[in-house]
């Protein structure tokens, strides 16, 4: 199957001229700069250096990605935060485990089977784990890392769930919803290293607020859903 990678940037020249070349060595069919308005040289290198570049009309980390999964030609999405959190040698494992155990979405645990994270400090490491485990109280999951940005997924059943978060919240609304749909879901392990360079776009209290209303939103489209399916039984 065709994979296509999806970079989501917003000032991070010192880090794409690291990994970008890294996720080319590694191989996939297609990469797809998404980029936020960079002023730092990020979109000229990735045009000079033959990237694909997506130039985003909206404004956050979800759109981004919505804006380059439109853009993609694969079957296979892989979503890469480019900013050196994401270890490239793990894209075919990634690849590797959709199409062995036929999952439609795989996430690339920073705390599964012994990864590790190098880049949490303490509050950014209680809340992975906190609302990892609210979204599997509250949403009946088994995951172990719902926020990291990197994953993959079939675009076919991606283009099924709607979508419609902009900010950092994205990758919790997309975990909940391939499991909510009825989609096979899965992980495997995957260090994180320190990031290269730039800014982290995440403020922890004004994410962590974020998270918590896209949860309850979440949690009452599904229970609406289910009020009415049973309602036409």
């Amino acid at each position: 199957m065709k994979t296509s990678l999806i970079a989501a940037t917003l000032n991070e020249i010192e880090a794409v001229r690291v990994v970008l070349p890294e996720i080319s060595k590694v191989g996939v069919d297609e990469i797809i700069v998404t980029d936020g308005g960079s002023t730092d040289g990020t979109v000229e290198f990735c045009r000079e250096s033959g990237y694909t570049v997506v130039e985003q009309t909206g404004r956050g980390y979800g759109s981004a990605i919505r804006q380059g999964v439109e853009a993609a030609t694969g079957d296979i999405i892989i979503e890469f935060p480019p900013d050196g959190n994401s270890v490239a040698s793990k894209i075919p494992d990634v690849v590797a485990e959709i199409e062995a155990n036929n999952y439609d979405f795989v996430i690339v645990s920073r705390y599964k089977d012994g990864a590790k994270s190098y880049d949490d400090d303490f509050m950014t490491g209680f809340g992975n784990r906190m609302f990892t485990g609210l979204t599997n109280l509250v949403f009946g999951t088994s995951y172990t890392d719902v926020l990291v940005g990197y994953r993959a997924y079939r675009k076919e059943a991606f283009m099924q769930l709607d979508l419609d978060e902009d900010g950092l919240s994205w990758p919790l609304q997309e975990a909940v919803r391939f499991h909510s749909h009825g989609f096979k879901v899965g992980e495997i392990g995957g260090d994180e290293p320190e990031r290269i360079g730039g800014e982290r776009k995440m403020k922890p209290f004004k994410t962590g607020r974020d998270i918590l209303s896209l949860m309850y939103r979440e949690y009452r489209i599904i229970r609406n859903d289910k009020r009415n399916k049973k309602q036409a039984k």
